[in-house]
This record gives C-alpha cells, sequence and structure tokens, in this order.
C-alpha cells in the first residue's frame, strides 16, 4: 500500500469516527460534567515520602480549580477508609469545606488498604452515570498492606486485579495514580491506569505534587483555556470569567501582582470584589468575575505551569488523544468551534480563524502543525467547521504534549494534552546455537498496551558496514509476536540489524516505524591481508653508453600469462566459495536474501 494510500485511510477513518459521533466533538460522549473520586493515603510511610504534608495544598489545588457543577468527595485511607470531603455538587461552599477537610491529612495510619478504598469510593457507580464522565484520582506511597501476613496482601492485590479492575472499566471509569516513592506497587498503579486509559505518574519529590495534580485536574476536566505568553493573556469578550493559576518560585518575596487592560494593578492585599484571590504554599489562584476585555498581564516569576483558565460561551472542542501513543502512530487532529452549543459552521468565521497543534517532547524540542478548514492537505470539505491535519511520523518515546492554539481576529483559545509514546515493539537480539552451528535468535515482542497484536506485520534486514543490505525471514511465533535464527557461522564482523514495521493502534489508527534495533556479530574469523614486505631492490650497473637494455627473450608475454593464470585461480576458488557459502545458508532455519529483491518492501 503507497504512503498516499495509506494516509487517505488515517484520514477517512477519523473522518467516518468524527462523522459518526454527532455534529461537535464534544457530543462525542455526551458527557459534559465530571465525577471526580479523590483518594489519599495517610499511612506512616508518609511521615517520610511527604514530611512537609504537601499532600494538604496540593488537595486544596485541586478542588480550588474543579469547575463549579460538578460532582466530586475525598477518601482519605490507611488501615480504614474515612471520607474525608463528602461527595458533593461543586460551588463555593463544597470547595470551602474540601479546603478546610485538607488541612486534617495526615501520616498516621498503620496499613494501606487501596482495595478498600477502591470499593468504597466506586460504591454507587453501579448505576449509569447520568451524563457524567468517572474519574479517580489514586495517591499512595506503598504497597497493598492490609496486613502482617503476605498471603492475606498477595490475595488483596490479586482481588484488585480480577475484581475491581474489571468492575472499573465496565463502569466507564478512568483511574488517574500518583506513586510518591520508590517503592510504591508501580506495576499496579501503571496497570490501573493503562486498562482505564488513565494517566500514571511517579513523584520521587513531594514538592512536585501541586503540579502532578495540576496535571490530573486538566486530565480530569478538560479545562477551556488561553494562550500565556510570557505572562501576557488575550481575554474577549465572551469570555465569562477567568481562573488564574499563578506557581511562586521557592523563597520568593515580591508578591505576585495582576495587570488589568486598563493598566490598574492588584495584589493579594489589594482586591476588589470582583476577584476572589486564594494564596497558598507555592501558588496564587485567582478567580475573576466579568474580566475586562483587553490584554492582561501578570507580574510573577514566567513558569511552564502557569494556566489561565475561563468561562465562555465560545468553546474550542479538539479530538480527545488517548493516553498512550505508538511510535510511528498517525491520526487525525480535529478542531471545531461552538458558541452557546452549536457548531460554528459560518465561513466568514472560519476564514479568519488559524489554528495550529504544537507537538512538545520533554527534551525541548517541537513540531508545528497547521489545521485547515480551506480543502486543503487533510481536509477534504471546505469551511464546514472542521479544521484537520494528520499527526504523522515525528512522535518520540517519552512524555509529551500536544497544544493547539487558534487565534481569531476577536479571541484565543488553547486545549492541550499530555500523553506518552511508546515503541510499538520490543526487539531483543540473542545469541543461539543450533546443532552445534553459531547463530543469532531474533525475537519481536508487541505492545498491546498501543498496537493490536494480531495486526503486526515486520519486514527485518541486516545492513553490513559497507551499507549492503541482506533480508532476514521473520515467522509468527504463535503467540502475536515474530521470530528468526539466522546461521553467523559464515558471516564476518558487525552487521546493523532494522525493523520496519506496519501495525493498527489500539484506537485504530496506522503506524508505521523503521527502527534500528541492535547488532549481529559474524562468528566466522575475519580474513586478515598481511602486507607484502618489500624487498630491497640491487642497484643496477649503469650501462655504458653503447649498451641498450633490451626485453627478456621471448617479451612480455610470459609474465601476462604468468598474472592471468593466478587471477583465474583466485576467481574459481572465489566462486565455489561463493557457491558453498549460498549453500549452507539456504540450509539454516533463517535465509538471507537480497533485500532489494524480496527483503525489501514495495
Amino acid at each position: 500500500m503507497g504512503q498516499d494510500l495509506r494516509q487517505l485511510l488515517v484520514i477517512c477513518i477519523g473522518m467516518v469516527l468524527m462523522l459518526s459521533s454527532g455534529s461537535v466533538l464534544y457530543a462525542k460522549a455526551g458527557l459534559t460534567k465530571v465525577d471526580a473520586r479523590i483518594l489519599i493515603d495517610i499511612s506512616g510511610s508518609m511521615k517520610k515520602n511527604d514530611p512537609q504534608n504537601l499532600r494538604r495544598s496540593a488537595l486544596r489545588l485541586l478542588v480550588g480549580l474543579m469547575p463549579d457543577g460538578n460532582r466530586a468527595g475525598v477518601w482519605t485511607f490507611g488501615q480504614y477508609i474515612n471520607m474525608q470531603v463528602p461527595l458533593g455538587q461543586i460551588d463555593g461552599t463544597w470547595k470551602k469545606r474540601a479546603r478546610k477537610q485538607a488541612g486534617k491529612i495526615h501520616s498516621r495510619g498503620l496499613f494501606t488498604d487501596i482495595e478498600e478504598a477502591l470499593r468504597r469510593a466506586t460504591k454507587n457507580w453501579d448505576k449509569p452515570g447520568a451524563g457524567y464522565r468517572r474519574d479517580i484520582v489514586l495517591l499512595t506511597d506503598g504497597m497493598v498492606d492490609i496486613s502482617k501476613d503476605k498471603a492475606r496482601n498477595d490475595a488483596s492485590r490479586k482481588r484488585i486485579l480480577t475484581k475491581i479492575l474489571p468492575q472499573l472499566k465496565n463502569m466507564a471509569a478512568r483511574v488517574h495514580t500518583i506513586a510518591l516513592s520508590e517503592r510504591a506497587d508501580h506495576d499496579l498503579m501503571r496497570k490501573l491506569a493503562a486498562e482505564t486509559n488513565g494517566w500514571y505518574e511517579q513523584v520521587t519529590d513531594a514538592d512536585r505534587l501541586q503540579r502532578v495534580f495540576l496535571r490530573m485536574f486538566e486530565k480530569v476536566s478538560r479545562p477551556d483555556t488561553v494562550p500565556l505568553k510570557d505572562n501576557r493573556f488575550e481575554i474577549d469578550s465572551s469570555i465569562k470569567e477567568v481562573t488564574l493559576l499563578v506557581f511562586r518560585s521557592p523563597g520568593k518575596s515580591k508578591p505576585t501582582m495582576i495587570i488589568t487592560p486598563s493598566g490598574k494593578k492588584y495584589g493579594v492585599d489589594d482586591v476588589p470584589a470582583w476577584i476572589n484571590w486564594y494564596q497558598d504554599q507555592g501558588y496564587d489562584l485567582l478567580t475573576i468575575s466579568k474580566p475586562e476585555p483587553g490584554e492582561w498581564s501578570i507580574q510573577a516569576d514566567v513558569d511552564p505551569d502557569n494556566r489561565v483558565m475561563i468561562v465562555t460561551d465560545l468553546k474550542m472542542h479538539t479530538l480527545e488523544l488517548p493516553n498512550r501513543l505508538a511510535q510511528g502512530e498517525q491520526f487525525l487532529l480535529i478542531a471545531q468551534f461552538s458558541d452557546k452549543g452549536k457548531k460554528i459552521t459560518r465561513r466568514n468565521f472560519l476564514q479568519v480563524v488559524e489554528v495550529k497543534g504544537e507537538y512538545q517532547i520533554e527534551d525541548g524540542l517541537s513540531e508545528t502543525y497547521q489545521l485547515r478548514d480551506d480543502g486543503q492537505g487533510a481536509d477534504k470539505t471546505a469551511w464546514d467547521g472542521n479544521f484537520n491535519t494528520v499527526l504523522k511520523g515525528g512522535l518520540m518515546p517519552g512524555n509529551g504534549t500536544l497544544v493547539i492554539t487558534a487565534e481569531g481576529k476577536t479571541f484565543k483559545r488553547e486545549r492541550r494534552q499530555d500523553f506518552v509514546v511508546r515503541t510499538p515493539v520490543a526487539v531483543a537480539i540473542t545469541e543461539q546455537s543450533q546443532d552445534g552451528v553459531n547463530g543469532a535468535a531474533i525475537t519481536l515482542i508487541p505492545d498491546e498496551k498501543v498496537i493490536r497484536s494480531d495486526s503486526l506485520s515486520p519486514i527485518a534486514w541486516l545492513q553490513a558496514a559497507d551499507g549492503s543490505r541482506a533480508g532476514v525471514i521473520l515467522v509468527p511465533d504463535g503467540m502475536g509476536g515474530w521470530q528468526a535464527w539466522m546461521d553467523t557461522s559464515a558471516m564476518t564482523g558487525t552487521h546493523k540489524l532494522w525493523v520496519s514495521l506496519s501495525a493498527t493502534s489500539q484506537t485504530g489508527n496506522t503506524v508505521q516505524l523503521e527502527i534500528d534495533s541492535g547488532t549481529v556479530q559474524g562468528s566466522a574469523p575475519e580474513t586478515v591481508v598481511k602486507p607484502v614486505e618489500k624487498q630491497q631492490e640491487e642497484e643496477p650497473e649503469i650501462a655504458k653508453d653503447e649498451e641498450k637494455i633490451a626485453p627478456s627473450e621471448g617479451g612480455w608475454m610470459p609474465t601476462v600469462m604468468y598474472f592471468a593464470a593466478i587471477n583465474l585461480v583466485v576467481i574459481g576458488t572465489g566462486v565455489a566459495g561463493y557457491i558453498f557459502y549460498r549453500r549452507r545458508k539456504n540450509d539454516g532455519l533463517v535465509q538471507l536474501v537480497d533485500a532489494e529483491d524480496d527483503g525489501k518492501e514495495e
């Protein structure tokens, strides 16, 4: 299948999924509100892993960010399970109570009963969610620990995986897990998150808890935001409310200040009635009602985790990405706009909106994509309100962020999504002899968290130091993977193994990737050509003037014939050796074939 056809297939699948879900992206699931259950570990080990009780300020940040009209509750767990903040509708009263109760979080629990905490917090989720998305945020620093008896602990952990986890999946609940120590049960935390399309974070320093809870909030609530650059942001007339999150540097003496478009400056000690300013350890959280349109600025340190969240009728909607993507995955990016819940399709609006997607990775590199609604590129229908592009090829393993920004004549919007990119196939090369013949075994194991193993189609080849290639025949192993064995006894030197694969991701997207997978070492001794020592020639006698040097009897022909005979012997030996080499390799379980013929993908 050609590259253009593959890209067209990705676009068509994405468009079908979008159109089948309704006219606007946010209507896809029909779930516009959140029901969040927050579980906080208070076991005794937290005295070491969170000595300053930063769980308190992090929880206050989370509940302060949660939009009104949603639903949430907080449970703490150790030996016993306590409903720290009763489940209820989020409003000013609920937030005030939650902040007060956060101050009671401690580290005196005797055990770590994760199983019972999950069971209690989801007790009323046995019925449909009635328009609510279901999310759990689970923070712990330890293992499943309900007893001094290891067998009881193991049994509890098993019940979490075999009983509670399937129930959570049936409830359509996402579990976002935070492991606050090296000794936490990371395998369990990863599995709970991965199996429910949740988010997993390992935190070794409690000082980062507030920023981790910010990411959990963004996963749970998917807030509307506007871009913040150099501590400046634009507010338009459609925005009814603004929430500013400003992180403060440790030990910073200067207080945070905000400056309105009309030039007025406010601080925590000089707040008008239309600003609600909450200050906590390490951050300021401001809610501004009916903000003045224009450019605002913040006087504080520039921080990549500062945010400007808004309440508005003019919204940008984007297709939500899964939390785990495959390296090489190609997927369709879509953005739409709505006003008071109705999708905008007016051409005079769409023509003046510029939408861009920026893929950012941890080392600071980024790649920008243009989303179009003019019938060009990935966009097949002009001015239908769907801005599209295909993201392909550039995803690198590790954590990444996709930031989609839109700018019109009178407004700006931003949506960001964090995700993890995983290599879709693990390749292992091991030395392995068969019947006394030296060889190498190659194993390809698909990562079923990101690709469907039955869709994997790999091609492999070896590349020698001189650039020549030889194909490797891979066969299915019957368990979703692929394997090969090759005879290396006639190979010399180091050969690089390359694997080119195509597959389908767990979300139905095309995955195309070429991987440098390691090296295979030949076991045949390399031929060492010793340089011929140059013998010192005796200086010939100088001929007398009247003498001439004449050719030997018979002329140059005997010398020519002599070297021709030697070359014939060398060539004959090489041909015979090559035939023997080919037969020997063909007898092996895996053949090396010319990549230009059988091994190269058309």
